[in-house]
């Protein structure tokens, strides 16, 4: 097997650990929100993400990693903090503006975004085939999420679909910085830095006298969402490393799919906790347009 067999399948794996953590947040942090603001739970996960991160990079050694830095790749360190900081804060915003399903809907175009960056600024080859897998998934996004789309446009929404394509653009911005510094710095270092900037900043409007009033569940819920932080940006990043951003937008284009399954799933066995989403002909129609659509733009070497 040679290098780029390897490379491949190493940055397919890491894009699909990515999907499977991102798929089941939106459910921990509707519960989460519940006891904390977007602010504090934002921080919280940052903070718990740096510990995590720093004993992993003590471990490696490669805290020497920033001695090498020019004042140009530290500026661009800084934008990707402050990018990755307003995504995450913009989507606890507009997630309390709607529900997970819902939220998902519009945030899969950070992806998208991604995907559209690789190949206008660094230049990814994209195939025939790939633009095939393009039309396929935005094809089967428009009929999977059909009952929810007419049920964004009856509602007032408004102003939580421009919170999310905010929260998807500052997003795809990060990811493009990340892949634009994986020459200079390990993954976990540039996730390092991030985390430790935004805890920094976060703590001015964190509400501390909150985590005395969570209960155990709440507590299980930001627990999860803070190791997901950890795995999911960890693998994204990694993926980043081995594979085209192109390639790894395109397998994230079934998150939103895998997030209404585990939001079903979660509603069979808690459904105090959590409502199940209405999935229609439409919607399993969908799912073989957005399967078959990131099969043909990511898997074709």
């Amino acid at each position: 097997m040679n290098q780029t067999q390897e490379n491949w399948k190493k940055g397919l794996v890491l894009s699909l650990v990515t999907v499977l953590f991102w798929s089941t947040l939106p459910i921990s942090l509707k519960i989460s929100l519940s006891a904390l603001d977007a602010m504090t739970l934002t921080w919280f996960r940052f903070l718990a993400a740096a510990v995590f991160t720093l004993v992993l990079l003590l471990n490696n050694h490669k805290i020497k990693q920033f001695m090498t830095l020019t004042s140009v790749q530290w500026l661009w360190l800084g934008l990707a903090a402050v990018m990755l900081i307003a995504n995450y804060v913009l989507f606890l915003i507009g997630l309390e503006m709607t529900s997970p399903a819902n939220a998902q809907v519009f945030i899969q175009m950070a992806p998208l975004l991604m995907t559209l960056g690789g190949v206008l600024i660094f230049k990814e080859s994209f195939s025939k085939m790939q633009m095939l897998g393009v039309t396929s998934i935005i094809i089967g996004l428009s009929l999977f999420f059909k009952d929810q789309i007419e049920q964004i446009i009856a509602s007032d929404y408004t102003l939580g679909i421009w919170v999310m394509f905010v929260a998807a653009l500052t997003w795809a911005i990060y990811a493009l910085i990340q892949k634009k510094l994986a020459s200079a710095l390990s993954s976990q270092s540039i996730l390092f830095f991030i985390y430790c900037f935004a805890s920094l900043v976060l703590v001015f409007w964190s509400r501390f006298n909150a985590f005395g009033e969570i209960n155990s569940t709440q507590w299980w819920a930001v627990g999860y969402a803070c190791i997901n932080t950890v795995i999911a940006y960890g693998a994204f990043a990694e993926a980043l490393n081995h594979w085209n951003a192109s390639r790894v937008g395109m397998v994230l284009a079934i998150t939103p799919v895998i997030t209404l399954f585990a939001i079903n799933s979660f509603a069979f066995f808690f459904p105090e906790l959590m409502s199940a989403e209405s999935i229609q002909t439409f919607g399993y129609a969908g799912v073989v347009f957005i399967v078959s659509g990131s099969m043909l733009a990511s898997l074709k070497k």
